[in-house]
């Protein structure tokens, strides 16, 4: 088959063919196109590298929509910042740590408060009696303490 008549076949023009050439499509001696072998190299590489170009197109659309959606995202955040919506982690983690830490020592003097007063109602030794609370107040700290938000009794 001729180069010309080969281009029509596989639907291109007559200028890639002889790109083609170069690139290795077989051809014979006398100039013409060996139809099947041609068709064969052209199958193998040819179209795989446009289904190869294909893909790479979708992967990048795919990449350019994850890229828009991630610069909303972002506008969004700075408006609902901007508009006082939003806190910073940082200064929230704080704020919670210091809660934390303020309800840690109310528990801890509740027992220097209130020994003394089941001491005198009760006739038990004040020391003993405030170890005890102590110890029994610090234990229940520590297990609330490794506890998640999900396991915290009430929550």
């Amino acid at each position: 088959m001729t180069k010309s008549a080969f281009a029509g076949h596989i639907g291109v023009s007559k200028g890639r063919i002889s790109q083609m050439i170069r690139d290795g499509l077989p051809i014979l001696d006398n100039g013409r196109v060996p139809v099947e072998a041609a068709t064969a190299w052209y199958h193998a590489n040819v179209r795989h590298s446009a289904q190869t170009a294909k893909k790479s197109a979708d992967d990048l659309a795919q990449v350019k929509r994850e890229r828009e959606e991630a610069h909303r995202d972002l506008l969004r955040l700075q408006v609902e910042e901007k508009a006082g919506r939003l806190i910073d982690r940082r200064a929230a983690e704080a704020a919670i740590f210091e809660r934390a830490r303020a309800e840690r020592d109310a528990h801890l003097a509740w027992c220097s408060r209130i020994a003394p007063l089941i001491a005198t109602e009760t006739g038990c030794n004040l020391a003993t009696l405030f170890a005890a609370l102590d110890r029994e107040m610090r234990a229940h700290l520590e297990e609330l303490a490794s506890l998640s938000i999900e396991e915290l009794p009430n929550a």
